[in-house]
């Protein structure tokens, strides 16, 4: 808020003035014979609670009927004179209903109430013809004395507490009870500005006295009382957050000076011929504004506006504003608004040309919701009552450019007759939240009306809004069009055309009362000078801007502009958004019901709006849509003949016909609301008359609280508010069905009342619904069941329009009545048609993605078939087989999975495979992925003998990286593969068991032949991965790896930099060299040194016993592999550590030890002998040596073999081959060994060695 402003514009024509004279109200003649009668004092004033102006004449007290401007009240059962009179609310639980406000008289003597009872509308009274009301004055017997104190004003709040400020500068408290109590009266005075002194030193002796006050004015909202003083200052009272307690919180005694720092212009006070006075104060209330609280007016017709509030939180800490009561802080003067011009209504001419401003003095004025009325001292014998009120059109627009525009408003004067003595507001607007804007109405009526009581009479004042302004503008018989291109260059076309809106669619009572060129007029302007809708025109850089209103001189011309692609629809068309809104806006943020507990403390459902509110609101909608429908012309098209775009635009006839399609499809969405407005109207109409609380009675508790709060726009345009509306109509009829009442009648209401909430379907669903209450009342199985079938067939082609809830109880009532057949129909039949284009199951396929909108259809599917799944499960015994499941529909895929699903969990997994079907392995085999689903998977397959299709999932199993399967199973599903691979080849030559027609026989043998070496590899692979993870767990400390070995199958790469090299696993080094093919002799050498010296140097085994443990072990694994297993390199290293341990040696270890670990006797003997060749051809003493235990080994390997080739045994070495054929030796070769090893002893003279030799060549001659 800026400190200052004073802008004004001043209403010149005659039809734009802010406040209006309507008529004068003489006061009647006999009250002007009391006034004859006056001795000493009269006052006077207004009561527009009970529509009574009252006078005092000494001490009478007369309240006039000014509605029907004759009838007058008389009080005269006492003799005091009265010095003053409130009307104030009742204190709870002291008088009987019928006292409405409590009167409050003061005379010198004491202070006394009065009962008020006020009956405004009845019919008696109608038919007597007392416009006014009745009022009637009960006397209470509560007074307190005065003490000869004169209080001269008095003030109530809402809780019943009643101020009164005496002549002798206190205030007082009224306290009041309904009768006497142990310690207090019924009624006493209590003296609040009184110290404890002042009860013991006597009055004569007091030498200072407080300022009497003025006035008083209970801000009730805020909890605070403004005193206002003879010197013009002012108090704050706190009266406390419950309105019970009374703190001085702040004393402004520099008023004045506070306005001259704000603003330079007010000039209040600087001389004794210009005293600053305030001569009235007003409460703000907090729906007017949050920061500013308190407005004084003074003598020469300024506005000073108050805050309790803090600066920097007024401005900065908004959002923070308490919205509870509290103590204020400060009270300061924040802003200064100078008066408007005195001068009344005249034409221009008439007008002096005056740059300064005219004093006004002001004795009289009023502030409420942003206008005011200031009486100012015309002459002697009239007033001129100036009004003012904010400028919307002009605020608006300034705020559209800058947020912080400066007020400005309108003004205008208008002279009464008579001195005035008070002034009030007797019609208050029926919108009293829309007030401060003038532009948001809908009654083509005045809704504010003013008394002006003066000493002639009453003056009845009207405060124009621009529809009155611009219904008597357009009701001149020669209405000229630069007349309405000013009124429209103010008001935008928008506005104007909703303000047509607003005439044509008034009340058939207001339309009689205005003239048939209004209305004319009205209809004329919308349809000719409504606009039509165009692409929005930016000005071209350099472009001026175009005159703002129709008096401004001519502009140089512009460029030509810049068309844009935005759509600006016509003025007629807002106009109906603009009206339309306004019309809704009483009910539309309203909730629709809300839920209040009974007497049991249970929550019923109410109409949360009232019956009058939501008529009123429907009659405007009805006359608003009669309108358009008796207008086609409304709905723009080609036929009309309008210009559809400017003169001069460059636009195609396409994009132009684009422009009338938008506003088409805009006016219709607009006509759409239209209609499910009135409906949903009539609909709570409907809902209360046929009494929700008890229907809402029968609801579940948890779907009462879901259509509880529930807001008129929800119901109108949301989802949940439409879906609420029928969850409604379905209480309602089954309320309807309880009682055994037909709901034909009540369907054909809903059918012409609320068309777009009952459809066909619903007509469908209800009837279906009464015939499952008359099967479930019968005796007769008979007709149950045609009574059951008949709801099916209704329910069949509407079952989409069913949400679950709704679902389950029909399906309980089927099962209820065991029509098991019909709930798996019906629940299927509501998830086909809710669900057309089968979007759920392409999102369940895709994993079920988050923030998808298909999740909606897909839920809703899945709730059809629990009903079904639920009905199953409370027949498990009967349903548990192969026949009974197959009785059920199986042409939904999402059902046969949810079924499948259904027998897994009640462990039915041969059932499921006796189901067959296509949807079996559809549902085994899409995500997620389990190893139960994909063992019944291959398992389905082996029972389908599909081994070639078990074989693929039992590789994939194998393989699978992110299921929890151990090593070993993993190399049991390889091993399965490959054996079902194997049948799966044998049966496709056969002719049976193809997986695919897709390809031809061979190609699918060639992919299962790939898939068996494949499985074949990876077994060898595999066994290797075992062997290190069994390494691993034997070791000890090494569970982490170990774990790492079950998660997937490694490759041999993968295993030897993984695990062998880093681990130093020399055994799964050489099993990996094996696997791979891998021919590194230096490494192999190297790890066959490190693992046989290593065995040996053992101090805990049995030397050369346990190297030749150790190769056999190894060897076993690893034989015919020749890059793992090198057998001359194996012998070497055996001759090596024989000669180191001579003592540990006997003839044919080397040789027993290689036959042990499976090596045949051939690859034995081809092995020495090549190593005895190497040996022997050198000529060292050492090699010699070597050469003669070589000899000697081949011989006890020759000698061991030809003792098991005559014994016809076999030996544990002969047992492990697969082949005893195969392990022949050479039998030539093996002789023509023996001669030259014979020859080579001779040489040597090695005697004993000569003599083993040749027993060995004769006996093996012997045998061969």
């Amino acid at each position: 808020v800026a400190s200052s402003s004073g802008e004004y514009e001043v209403a010149i024509p005659p039809e734009w003035q802010v406040v209006t004279k309507q008529r004068m109200i003489p006061l009647p003649d006999a009250l002007f014979e009391q006034y004859d009668l006056l001795e000493c004092r009269c006052f006077m004033g207004l009561f527009p609670e009970i529509k009574r102006a009252w006078i005092t004449v000494d001490h009478r007290l007369f309240l006039w009927n000014y509605e029907d401007e004759s009838d007058f009240y008389s009080f005269e059962d006492q003799e005091q004179i009265i010095v003053s009179v409130a009307m104030v609310t009742p204190k709870a639980g002291v008088f009987v209903d019928t006292i409405k406000h409590v009167l409050v008289v003061a005379t010198p003597l004491e202070v006394f109430l009065l009962g008020v009872g006020y009956d405004a509308g009845s019919r008696i009274i109608a038919a007597r013809g007392n416009a006014g009301g009745e009022v009637t004055l009960y006397a209470t017997q509560i007074s307190v004395p005065a003490d000869g104190v004169a209080m001269t004003s008095i003030a109530g709040t809402r809780d019943g507490r009643v101020f009164m400020s005496g002549n002798d500068g206190g205030l007082y408290e009224f306290v009041y009870q309904s009768e006497d109590g142990w310690l207090s009266k019924k009624a006493r005075k209590v003296n609040l500005t009184s110290t404890i002194a002042s009860y013991f030193v006597p009055t004569f002796l007091t030498t200072r006295r407080d300022t009497p006050a003025l006035s008083m004015a209970v801000d009730d909202d805020r909890r605070l009382l403004y005193v206002l003083l003879q010197d013009s200052s002012v108090k704050v009272y706190w009266l406390g957050a419950n309105g019970d307690e009374f703190v001085l919180v702040h004393h402004h005694k520099t008023i004045g000076n506070s306005a001259a720092l704000l603003c330079p212009q007010f000039n209040e006070g600087t001389s004794e011929a210009n005293p600053f006075e305030i001569i009235s104060m007003h409460i703000i209330p907090p729906s007017e504004s949050r920061t500013l609280h308190f407005v004084a007016i003074t003598g020469g017709g300024c506005r000073l506006y108050f805050s309790t509030i803090k600066r920097m939180q007024r401005f900065y800490e908004a959002s923070s504003l308490p919205t509870q009561p509290v103590q204020p802080e400060v009270f300061e003067v924040v802003h200064v608004r100078l008066p408007p011009e005195s001068q009344p209504a005249l034409p221009r001419s008439m007008l002096p040309g005056m740059k300064m401003r005219q004093p006004l003095s002001v004795h009289m004025a009023l502030y409420k919701n942003g206008a005011s009325l200031l009486a100012h001292t015309w002459n002697e014998d009239h007033d001129s009552i100036i009004g003012a009120a904010p400028d919307c059109a002009q605020i608006i627009t300034r705020t559209a450019k800058q947020p912080r525009a400066t007020l400005t408003e309108h003004s205008s004067s208008a002279r009464i007759e008579g001195r005035t003595w008070a002034i009030a507001e007797i019609s208050a607007s029926g919108e009293d939240g829309h007030a401060l804007n003038d532009l948001v109405t809908v009654s083509s009526t005045p809704t504010r009306t003013f008394a002006v009581l003066t000493n002639a009479g009453i003056s009845i004042l009207e405060k124009q809004r621009p529809v009155d302004m611009f219904r008597s503008l357009i009701a001149q018989p020669t209405l000229q069009d630069s007349q309405l291109r000013e009124f429209v260059g103010v008001y935008g076309l928008d506005e104007t055309c909703a303000m047509c809106f607003t005439i044509l669619c008034t009340d058939g009572f207001a339309q009689r009362s205005m003239s048939m060129q209004a209305l004319n007029a009205a209809r004329r302007i919308l349809f000719e000078f409504g606009g039509v809708p165009h692409f929005a025109e930016a000005p071209a850089f350099g472009a001026a801007p175009a005159a703002l209103s129709a008096g401004a001189s001519t502009q140089p011309a512009a460029p030509v502009p810049v068309v844009s692609d935005r759509i600006v629809l016509s003025g007629r068309h807002n106009g109906l958004g603009i009206y339309l809104a306004r019309t809704l806006r009483p009910i539309w943020s309203k909730l629709a019901t809300i839920a209040k507990a009974d007497q049991m403390k249970v929550a019923r459902l109410h109409i949360g709006i009232s019956t009058d509110e939501l008529v009123e609101v429907q009659d405007r909608l009805h006359r608003l849509q009669h309108f358009i429908n008796n207008n086609q012309r409304f709905v723009p098209d080609q036929i009309n003949q309008m210009p559809v775009q400017p003169a001069n635009s460059n636009r195609p006839p396409a994009d132009v016909t684009s422009c009338w399609k938008a506003e088409s499809a805009s006016l219709g969405a607009l006509y759409e609301l239209l209609v499910h407005s009135i409906e949903a109207i009539s609909f709570l109409c409907l809902l209360s008359d046929f009494n929700l609380p008890v229907i809402s009675a029968t609801i579940e508790e948890e779907q009462r609280h879901a259509l509880a709060n529930i807001s008129f726009s929800q119901l109108v345009c949301a989802e949940n508010g439409r879906q609420a509306c029928k969850e409604l109509i379905l209480a309602l009829i089954n309320a309807q069905l309880k009682q055994h009442a037909s709901i034909d009648s009540i369907s054909d209401v809903l059918s012409k009342r609320c068309a777009s909430m009952f459809s066909v379907a619903d007509v469908s669903l209800y009837k279906a619904l009464e015939a499952l209450k008359l099967a479930s009342e019968t005796e007769e199985g008979t007709e149950a069941r045609d009574l059951a079938s008949e709801a099916l067939d209704l329910l069949a082609d509407i079952a989409g329009s069913l949400d679950a809830r709704k679902l389950r109880e029909i399906c309980s009532s089927f099962e209820a009545l065991g029509q098991y057949t019909a709930v798996a129909s019906l629940a299927l039949a509501c998830a086909a048609q809710s669900d057309p284009h089968d979007e759920a199951i392409a999102f369940w396929g895709e994993g079920a993605p988050e923030n998808d909108r298909r999740e909606a259809v897909y839920r809703k599917r899945m709730d059809c078939y629990k009903c079904i799944i639920d009905m199953l499960d409370k027949r498990r015994s009967e349903v548990l087989n192969a026949k009974a499941l197959a009785s059920l529909p199986s042409t939904d895929a999402l059902f046969q999975f949810a079924l499948f699903d259904w027998l897994l969990e009640n462990d039915q997994s041969g059932l499921l495979f006796q189901m067959r079907g296509p949807y079996v392995e559809q549902h085994l085999s899409l995500e997620p992925r389990t190893v139960e689903k994909c063992d019944m998977l291959w398992h389905y397959f082996i029972h389908e003998s599909q081994f070639g299709k078990a074989a693929y999932v039992q590789r994939d199993l194998a393989c699978a990286r992110n299921l929890d399967i151990d090593l070993e199973r993993r190399i049991e599903y390889l091993s399965l593969s490959i054996s079902n691979a194997k049948i799966a080849i044998d049966m496709v030559r056969g002719g049976q068991g193809r997986m695919t027609r897709e390809v031809s026989e061979e190609e699918e043998i060639d992919q299962l032949a790939m898939l068996l070496r494949e499985n074949e590899d990876q077994l060898d692979i595999v066994q290797v991965q075992l062997e290190i993870q069994r390494h691993l767990r034997s070791l000890g400390g090494h569970e982490t790896p170990a774990r790492a070995l079950d998660g997937k199958l490694y490759t041999v790469t993968e295993l030897y930099d993984k695990f062998a090299e880093p681990l130093k696993l020399w055994d799964a080094m050489l099993l990996i060299f094996k696997a791979s093919n891998h021919d590194d002799p230096q490494m192999v050498e190297e790890i066959w040194l490190t693992i046989l010296r290593t065995v040996l140097d053992d101090s805990q085994r049995t030397g050369l016993m346990a190297v030749a443990s150790k190769v056999a072990y190894l060897g076993k694994k690893l034989y015919p592999s020749s890059a793992a297993l090198p057998l001359p390199l194996i012998a070497s290293i055996l001759v090596e550590l024989t000669r180191e341990r001579p003592d540990e040696y006997s003839a044919g270890y080397i040789a027993d030890t290689l036959v042990h670990a499976s090596v045949p006797h051939w690859a034995v003997f081809e092995a020495l002998n090549m190593l005895y060749v190497k040996t022997a051809a050198t000529g060292s003493q050492a090699n010699a040596e070597i050469a003669d235990l070589l000899a000697r080994e081949i011989a006890s390997l020759t000698t061991e073999w030809m003792e098991t080739t005559q014994a016809g045994t076999s030996t544990d070495a002969a047992g492990d081959s697969p082949n005893p054929s195969e392990d022949a030796l050479p039998v030539m070769a093996v002789d023509e060994a023996l001669s030259q090893y014979i020859i080579n002893a001779a040489l040597n003279n090695n005697q004993e060695l000569l003599q083993e030799l040749q027993q060995v060549q004769d006996r093996i001659r012997q045998i061969f």
